[in-house]
């Protein structure tokens, strides 16, 4: 065994006690170059893809990709010349990382300021089923309980401390539309209570600035965590995540966006088929079905991706995990082309798409020079459910090997 394989080994024990130790052996090897060859390697950057391509990484980021690219003299060189590498895949909506009973503050019906990354784990039985699938990022956030549950945060699945491993720690502030609760409990008031809860952000960002302004000799208003997580929004620092199924709801979030303007994103949307027009003449993105393995959704759902890709709205794959589990993202890529999609706007919704969403589309989502090394090497076509993950890797480190789990 060379000393790369057994520092590798060593790291892999140590990975979820010992932060510092792992760092310091992260920063050795990454230090090597590493060329990559394999069959073909899908960029999600346009319609660029490689046969027999070469992907050189180097201190976790991506030095260059393409073909015929020179490999410096003492580059380790893996060959993978009979598989396919493709970005690893980012899921924008999912709850994993703690333990389903934190996600919802019932009876509490307003809780913008709630964070979820004040309840993550770094326990990989909360994060392994994931980065085992492939995927690298995800946007894991609060449940939808209440009408606002919280923030949800971008973070990588795998790596040292929590904190280390987040991209973007304002993820989006939670938002569930639709009466699915005790109180508000019907769509209107629902609707109702958000504009309200909106005005209310505005009048209190208003009196922080006037406050701030000139009248510091009188006593600064009161601290409202849950205003200030929405005057946030309300002043471009943070955006609504919309948990939203019916086409009336929808036009109720867009009406609220046209009223305050926010930057928004729907999320589950399974009737956002019924009104495609009116969230691209918004310039609002979706996260949005088919989920691989949900039953009852209509085959008029199953084609929102195609749809969406119609109306040129920027829409990407969620697994909602654990309502799916995150291994299935793929597979959501693959039953997008079944209904329609081709096969790279069904890559960009897995990896590029949900990265733009999210904020972090210069660190992840393509493979790109100057990128984080997060990619996903698969033993056939990359979207067959026939295909197997073989490895996967998160800033330039092998961090699943099937091969080796099966021993």
């Amino acid at each position: 065994m060379g000393p790369f394989l057994f520092l590798k080994n060593i790291m892999k024990n140590i990975i979820h006690k010992n932060s510092i130790i792992l760092f310091i052996l992260l920063s050795f090897i990454n230090s090597q170059t590493i060329a990559i060859k394999a069959g073909k390697i899908y960029t999600a950057e346009k319609e660029r893809a490689y046969n027999n391509g070469i992907l050189l990484i180097k201190n976790g980021k991506i030095v260059a990709v393409g073909k015929n690219i020179r490999i410096p003299n003492k580059a380790k060189i893996l060959d993978y010349s009979n598989y396919e590498i493709v970005p690893g895949f980012i899921d924008n909506h999912s709850h994993i990382g703690t333990p389903p009973e934190d996600l919802n503050e019932f009876p509490v019906v307003f809780g913008p300021q709630h964070k979820i990354i004040d309840i993550l784990s770094p326990d990989k039985t909360y994060w392994e089923k994931a980065y085992k699938g492939g995927v690298t990022t995800v946007v894991t956030g609060p449940g939808s309980g209440e009408v606002s549950s919280g923030q949800a945060v971008v973070i990588k699945t795998w790596g040292g401390r929590i904190e280390e491993r987040v991209l973007l720690e304002k993820g989006g502030v939670k938002i569930a539309m639709g009466g699915k609760r005790s109180s508000p409990k019907t769509s209107m008031a629902v609707t109702s209570f958000l504009r309200e809860k909106f005005i209310k952000a505005k009048e209190y960002e208003k009196r922080i600035i006037e406050w701030e302004k000139g009248k510091k000799d009188s006593p600064a208003p009161e601290k409202d965590l849950a205003l200030e997580a929405f005057a946030e929004v309300l002043s471009g620092k943070d955006r609504i995540r919309s948990h939203v199924h019916s086409a009336h709801d929808i036009l109720s979030i867009l009406r609220l966006k046209d009223e305050f303007n926010f930057d928004l994103t729907l999320h589950h949307s399974t009737e956002a088929y019924k009104v495609p027009e009116e969230i691209a003449k918004r310039n609002v993105k979706v996260v949005g079905m088919p989920l691989f393995s949900r039953i009852g959704i209509s085959d008029s759902v199953m084609y929102t991706g195609k749809i969406m890709n119609e109306h040129g709205i920027l829409f990407a794959f969620h697994t909602d995990d654990p309502v799916v589990s995150s291994k299935w993202q793929r597979g959501n890529a693959g039953m997008g082309i079944r209904y329609g999609m081709t096969e790279q706007a069904a890559l960009e919704a897995i990896t590029i798409n949900p990265a733009i969403i999210a904020n972090v589309s210069d660190r992840v989502g393509s493979l790109k020079k100057g990128k984080d090394a997060d990619f996903v090497v698969i033993d056939g076509r990359w979207y067959e459910p026939k295909s197997r993950i073989e490895k996967v890797y998160i800033n330039g480190m092998e961090v699943y090997n099937r091969e080796r789990t099966k021993n």
